[in-house]
């Protein structure tokens, strides 16, 4: 039956990077598309912005936990039949949270630094690409975009990542074993901890991103 699983993850997976490849939905949101089209007229291609880190996480999180849920719910018979009704512990609803938390805060970051970006009643003022985070080209290397920021790879970002491979791989590898969903006792207290305090730093260090242009 693990194989089963692993085809759930694979599908919802190809599903959101099929997504992502016609959309912008993992991708930055730009401050100032003249910046890209200008990149984009001078090179001749498609020039697109970059991954976000906080939108990437999101699809992560969503792509497992609604996975082993499916799987669980209609690959795992109970004594009853297929469960079709399975409970998701606080520790679902919390790595959910984290990671929708953080993709909401650093819209609201970005919003912000965007509003503040010029004097009020004027329009934008272009800024080059290698001044504002949010202005950065697609590097063309996937990994690369969501660990870096303005200035290049960051330790905040990679460590952020880091922490959410390693609980994702301990989530996987109990649902492929127990054929469960983990609770506290697998994804423990500290854990959810330092998957909040890595949260955290990327968004106190972001609030200083694409500064500038501040005026």
């Amino acid at each position: 039956m693990q194989t089963a699983y692993f085809i759930i993850l694979a599908v919802l997976t190809i599903i959101v990077v099929w997504i992502s490849l016609k959309s912008d939905m993992l991708r930055n949101a730009v401050f100032d598309p003249t910046v890209i089209n200008s990149m984009a007229a001078q090179t001749g291609k498609p020039v697109r912005p970059a991954f976000s880190l906080a939108r990437t996480q999101l699809a992560f999180w969503s792509v497992i936990v609604i996975g082993s849920y499916i799987y669980v719910a209609f690959f795992t018979p109970g004594a009853d039949g297929v469960k079709f009704a399975v409970e998701l512990s606080g520790v679902n609803l919390i790595l959910l949270g984290i990671s929708a938390g953080t993709t909401v805060v650093s819209k609201a970051i970005d919003s912000n630094q965007q509003t503040n970006s010029s004097p009020a009643g004027t329009a934008a003022v272009p800024t080059p690409s290698a001044d504002v985070q949010q202005n950065q080209p697609a590097s063309g290397f996937f990994f690369i975009d969501i660990i870096s920021d303005e200035t290049g790879v960051s330790i905040h970002r990679l460590q952020n990542v880091i922490w959410t491979i390693i609980v994702g791989v301990i989530y996987i590898s109990y649902v492929s074993l127990k054929c469960a969903l983990p609770d506290k006792a697998v994804i423990t207290d500290t854990l959810l901890g330092l998957m909040g305090i890595s949260s955290a730093a990327y968004l106190g260090v972001k609030t200083k991103e694409n500064t500038s242009t501040q005026p």
